[in-house]
């Protein structure tokens, strides 16, 4: 009777390391199946996300763009404007300045004229030459703007062919960072 409860001791031992290997492989694979899930879920929740900011920035790209385009178009109008405006400024300055000649030739012309005991009142007009020069890079690029050659230019402004080409190739690079 020893050898049969000896034996059913270690078969109900056998039996219950069986059971309980069984049952901790099942937990072990459940668990497995259920992070591959979660796994699964968490990729395609990530895929999602990144279609959505795909998505968002690419039409954040294209408004970018068009503004860009719009600030481009408004730049090219105010460089033609202020280059009107530059040509406009320069023949109203040329007008003041052949006015002021014409004052100055009529005031040497009576200073000439009056006696010696008659004082001459001559009034200041309040410009000098510096009020009508213009710059000289604005001279070069209104003369370039009418079709003369940097040669050309050069020589009329009394000044270096270099210096000229550095004044237009910079107003060109500017350009050019605004289109």
């Amino acid at each position: 009777m020893f050898d049969v409860v000896y034996w059913l001791v270690v078969l109900s031992t056998i039996v219950t390391l069986g059971f309980a290997w069984g049952i901790f492989l099942s937990q072990t694979l459940r668990r497995k199946t259920q992070l591959d899930e979660e796994y699964e879920k968490f990729e395609e929740r990530i895929l999602e996300l990144m279609g959505q900011f795909r998505h968002m920035s690419a039409v954040r790209l294209q408004m970018l763009d068009r503004k860009m385009e719009e600030m481009r178009k408004l730049i090219k109008q105010a460089n033609s404007l202020y280059s009107r405006l530059c040509v406009r400024e320069t023949e109203v300055m040329s007008s003041f300045s052949k006015t002021e000649e014409g004052e100055i030739q009529d005031t040497q012309q009576a200073l000439q004229g009056q006696t010696m005991g008659e004082p001459q009142k001559t009034e200041y007009t309040g410009t000098n030459q510096e009020e009508t020069e213009t710059p000289i890079e604005r001279k070069i690029l209104l003369m370039f703007q009418e079709g003369k050659s940097e040669q050309q230019i050069a020589k009329e402004l009394n000044i270096g062919v270099g210096e000229v080409n550095l004044v237009l190739s910079l107003f060109r690079f500017r350009n050019d960072l605004h289109q």
